[in-house]
């Protein structure tokens, strides 16, 4: 029997979702009633939402019922008087950041009995920026992209029912779609459609994550601090060749629930993984050469290769194979290579890379007990860099195998500048 929502909870979620249904109209109403009425304002602001789920899902076939809901509060840093580059022409209204309170005690996993309130609640921190998309009077139409860590109270760690989340700590991502409307001369309504996402990157596993899509309803209000003006010192990195490299180390956590195979089947397999220890490290590197196309893109091309310090053991014994099994990133050999292209997005001495890749070498495993095994013969990777000067950044970088987290890179990179950017 499949599990079915508290009472008290179930009351909570239907005056919440209500709520955000009864807003609806009234927010559209004042989209087509107020909005070239009210004067654009150049000050910060808070802004206070309630939210609630309309799809919760995860990976490898875990379907989830139920949907989350909870309140976020958000400060708003307004970049109308700003004059960067990377401002202007990303056509940035605000950066800001972003708490939120999830409440998660209804969800449950379709598939096995008694699993509600597996994920308990989630609490995030996002760093957001508010890009304006179009226009009609007052109104805008806003891209929230955003990024940032937040904090699971149940993980499977604190309860084996929880087969998605394996830390508590967790890399959380969101992008949404707004619509922004002044009610005031120093307060707006604020709605719209998000996607938010929480996982850990591999480093514990359980890693299948989880992703909630939700409708927002809120109220944005100035407050008394002005919004900043254009840094003095603007960091200008607009070389329009370049070549770089950039090394780091990374860690991937073990398989610990099974790894898809079937506990009546595999029970002392299953037990073994449950058991497993071991350090997982490996090092990232990259050669590339960058087009820089404007001062907010470059175009990117290079080599990829990941060098492991275990390599996955299917010859000693069971114990070595789930000490070394790294799911889609299992290798026979230290070293795979391959070559990518992507594109990198600069906001000052930030940037945001991301590439797509083929494998040239892979000594891959794959499993004998499953037929319908693919092996990954293509990777993608993103990350984020914090130039320390024009010739080196911080990296934290991503990779991964379809929607499958490989393991997390972090380090520096190096460049070599030729050329100005016209």
């Amino acid at each position: 029997m499949l599990n079915k929502p508290c009472k008290n909870t179930e009351v909570l979620f239907t005056f919440i979702q209500n709520m955000v249904k009864n807003y609806a109209l009234l927010l559209f109403s004042v989209l087509v009633l107020t909005g070239a009425t009210f004067a654009q304002s150049n000050k910060n602001s808070i802004e206070l939402s309630a939210f609630t789920g309309l799809s919760i899902f995860s990976a490898e076939g875990n379907t989830l019922g139920g949907k989350p809901y909870g309140l976020e509060a958000a400060y708003h840093i307004n970049m109308a008087d700003n004059q960067a580059d990377w401002v202007k022409g990303l056509n940035i209204r605000d950066v800001s950041i972003a708490l939120s309170y999830r409440n998660m005690e209804n969800i449950y996993l379709t598939k096995r009995a008694n699993t509600t309130g597996i994920l308990g609640d989630y609490i995030g921190a996002v760093s957001r920026i508010s890009v304006v998309m179009a226009k009609a009077g007052r109104t805008e139409f806003l891209l929230v992209p955003g990024f940032g860590f937040g904090y699971a109270t149940e993980t499977y760690y604190t309860d084996e029912r929880n087969i998605l989340v394996g830390s508590h700590i967790n890399f959380t991502a969101q992008i949404g779609a707004k619509v922004l409307t002044p009610v005031g001369s120093s307060a707006r309504l604020i709605g719209g459609f998000d996607l938010y996402h929480y996982s850990n990157a591999a480093f514990k596993n359980p890693n299948d994550g989880i992703n909630s899509v939700n409708f927002s309803l809120g109220i944005d209000h100035d407050i008394s601090a002005d919004a900043p003006k254009t840094s003095q010192h603007p960091f200008k990195n607009y070389e329009k060749h370049s070549f770089e490299f950039g090394i780091g180390i990374g860690r991937r956590g073990l398989v610990q629930t099974g790894g898809g195979l079937d506990p009546a089947l595999y029970p002392q397999n299953v037990a073994y993984q449950r058991t497993a220890t071991s350090d997982l490290y490996q090092s990232g590197l990259y050669l590339g050469y960058n087009y820089r196309a404007n001062p907010v893109l470059s175009l990117r091309v290079g080599l990829d290769a990941d060098y492991y310090y275990r390599t996955i053991d299917t010859v000693s014994n069971i114990h070595h194979f789930y000490a070394t099994y790294q799911e889609l990133g299992s290798s026979y050999d230290r070293i795979r290579i391959g070559a990518s292209v992507g594109a990198e997005l600069w906001m000052g001495k930030l940037s945001f890379p991301v590439n797509f890749g083929h494998y040239i070498h892979y000594n891959y495993f794959v499993p004998t007990y499953d037929h319908t095994y693919q092996p990954p013969a293509f990777y993608w990777s993103f990350g984020a860099r914090y130039y320390l000067a024009p010739w080196v950044a911080l990296e934290a970088k991503q990779y991964l195998h379809r929607t499958q987290a490989d393991f997390a890179n972090f380090g520096l990179v190096f460049k070599l500048h030729h050329g100005k950017v016209d």
